[in-house]
């Protein structure tokens, strides 16, 4: 496993969680989020399914959200304050225990102390809405050494079409040689600028590109997609350039999913970025 998530720079473990609480946790968001009008009445609350009200109101917070949200509606601000304040919910954060996990980051990575970073990330990208543009972790985490690991925690199954994690081939040069270019040019930078992705030598809204398929041409890799279902995790490190897909799935099921980023407690790690850094 560690030789392929070091040629790849990902891995995809099919089944590591328990599905039991993986379900529980989607059955509870969604019902902590249903007074934003974000489910269809009459449905299961596991299930997910869009209510169809306009995709707009159900942006993230961050520049997808200024850039494309709808301003002064009542159901999308009261989403961005359930969407908010769910990282904080004890489902949330039962959710995030899971031993699970973090006992096959102890074995996998060899860190016999893990801390997860306060930058946790739960995420629901509705039927047709505004994907995550192109980016590397490392962008979000420049206060630290590149050391962490990502855990992508799909919240539910996501089909091939339902806007799951796709990642650009063999890219860690890409991520690593890009983070170099931008050393160079931030002479010009307070310290405060250079720690973050959102200044003015980066992309509006701090991202590579939001046009996957230009990028990809331009870089000659493919876009890796696959399924997803209950208990998997996959896991990528912080150089490695991702995306999120549309969300095109045929039962019209929200998407859930969520970042968890670990270091090992005992050496340096990025202990200042914001956890509301914009993502999948």
């Amino acid at each position: 496993m560690r030789e392929r998530f070091n040629r790849d720079g990902y891995l995809l473990v099919k089944g590591l969680l328990p599905k039991e609480p993986v379900l529980k946790c989607r059955r509870e968001y969604f019902e902590y989020m249903s007074p934003s009008g974000l489910l269809k009445p009459g449905t299961d609350t596991v299930e997910g399914i869009f209510s169809e009200k306009d995709s707009r109101k159900y942006l993230p917070p961050g520049n997808l959200r200024r850039l494309f949200g709808l301003k002064d509606d009542e159901e999308s601000e009261k989403y961005l304050e359930l969407m908010i304040s769910a990282h904080e919910a004890q489902f949330y954060l039962d959710f995030c225990e899971i031993e699970e996990l973090r006992a096959f980051i102890r074995r996998f990575a060899g860190w016999e102390h893990i801390t997860m970073l306060q930058r946790t990330l739960l995420r629901a990208f509705v039927p047709d809405s505004e994907l995550t543009p192109v980016h590397f972790d490392q962008m979000y985490l420049r206060a630290g050494p590149p050391t962490s690991l990502t855990a992508w925690v799909p919240i539910g199954d996501i089909s091939l079409e339902g806007g799951g994690l796709m990642y650009l081939e063999g890219s860690t040069d890409i991520g690593q040689k890009t983070e170099e270019e931008f050393s160079r040019n931030a002479g010009n930078l307070t310290d405060e600028e250079r720690v973050s992705a959102f200044n003015k030598n980066m992309n509006d809204g701090g991202f590579l590109s939001r046009d996957t398929v230009e990028y990809g041409q331009k870089a000659d890799r493919k876009w890796l997609i696959g399924e997803y279902e209950v208990g998997d995790v996959i896991f990528h490190n912080p150089w490695m350039v991702h995306a999120s897909c549309k969300n095109k799935d045929p039962q019209r099921r929200i998407r859930l999913a969520t970042d968890l980023r670990f270091v090992d407690s005992t050496k340096p790690y990025d202990k200042v970025s914001s956890f509301l850094v914009e993502h999948t």
